[in-house]
């Protein structure tokens, strides 16, 4: 075996230990200053604004077509791995969310559903939470919904009957994978009066950091239309987190960022050399 004298073999190991050892002054994930508002797609209808640190308002108005919501998300880009701002939950430990809502409606004609939940993705395409439905204004019932791989599963029931106001919940347990989605009638409480688990379905995914999202959508499930007339303002309010705690965003210096690059392109070019040398043992 030839031994190697190459400092470059290190490069991962520095990374981590620079970005690791980045001072962290992000504020918490229970402060919506630090999330990003996210529209898909954007709509003159729909409207998103912080109520301060504690709460966010999100509203609707008149003909809104099928597929589009607004809301935030508690990362600053489209996953965890791209983002530099905002904060998020390792899979590797569990944790318990809530959030609070309230719901004032007038002359609403048609189907839109709030949500609260977790995924790789701000496109959803790997994720879970909890949807409350909402017919011609009126709350209706909440469900969990999940995706897997941009696949809608089969929704689980969690009440056939919601309350204009509430407390929505999450959980995530990190050795089975479980993802519990629940609803309380009454805001503050420290947990669900009913729930529903989607087993293991945590290992279907990518096994990257999860953000947390809240939103309001115009739908069309079945025999609904989407909503055509009148307004919908959807307030949440209150996010906590139960138990387990949120990972921040930490950003390197971009100093920094400039030094790894060039010790990255020094690291590609020496695994070239090295790849095309006949009989050396990387």
């Amino acid at each position: 075996m030839i031994k190697e004298n190459n400092p470059t073999r290190s490069i991962p190991a520095l990374l981590l230990l620079l970005a690791t050892s980045a001072p962290v002054s992000a504020a918490s994930i229970e402060d919506f200053a630090t999330w990003t508002q996210v529209e898909d797609p954007p709509h003159a209808g729909m409207s998103a604004t912080r109520l301060g640190p504690g709460g966010v308002l999100l509203n609707a108005s008149g003909a809104i077509p099928a597929g589009t919501d607004i809301g935030y998300q508690s990362i600053g880009a489209a996953d965890v791995s791209s983002s530099t701002t905002g904060n998020y939950f390792s899979v590797d430990d569990d944790f318990h969310i809530a959030v609070d809502y309230s719901l004032t409606a007038s002359g609403v004609s048609g189907f839109t559903a709030i949500g609260f939940g977790i995924g790789e993705d701000g496109a959803g395409r790997n994720s879970a939470g909890a949807l409350l439905a909402i017919s011609n204004g009126v709350p209706i019932g909440v469900s969990g919904a999940a995706r897997v791989d941009d696949a809608t599963l089969a929704p689980l029931p969690v009440s056939f009957t919601a309350t204009p106001s509430g407390r929505l919940f999450l959980s995530y347990e990190s050795l089975s994978g479980d993802i519990t989605v629940g609803v309380s009638s009454t805001q503050g409480s420290l947990s669900p009066s009913q729930s529903a688990t989607f087993g293991a379905l945590q290992k279907d995914w990518n096994n990257a950091g999860l953000l947390v999202s809240l939103f309001l959508r115009s739908d069309d499930p079945s025999i609904f239309l989407p909503m055509s007339a009148g307004t919908l303002d959807a307030q949440f309010s209150s996010f906590q987190v139960l138990s387990g705690g949120s990972v921040a965003v930490v950003p390197l210096p971009g100093a920094l960022w400039l030094f790894l690059g060039a010790l990255g392109a020094a690291h590609f070019f020496t695994g070239r050399k090295y790849a095309a040398s006949p009989g050396t043992v990387h």
